[in-house]
């Protein structure tokens, strides 16, 4: 039943993380029209916001690799109701 608990607190604490505000994240929601180019921004706010992503979205692969690479724990001693088990 442990590893049950690991994985119900493990739940939990994805749950509660709060979503990662990124700077161009928050420029596309208060100039949605700076997609088509019709505003100007500048500079090195631009780069600012671009070099987050990217480095955000460097973090996930990153991450995403370290998850992908984990040995599977074994549940020796779990009931799932629903497949009578």
């Amino acid at each position: 039943m442990l590893q049950v608990t690991a994985l119900n607190e493990l739940v939990s604490c994805l749950a509660s993380t709060p979503p990662l505000d990124l700077k161009g994240m928050e420029l596309l929601r208060e100039q949605p029209h700076l997609i088509s180019d019709t505003a100007r921004i500048p500079r090195p706010q631009l780069i600012e916001a671009v070099t987050e992503i990217v480095a955000y979205t460097g973090r996930c692969a990153a991450a995403a690799s370290s998850l992908a690479s984990l040995t599977p724990v074994p549940i020796l001693s779990v009931s799932i109701g629903e497949f009578g088990i």
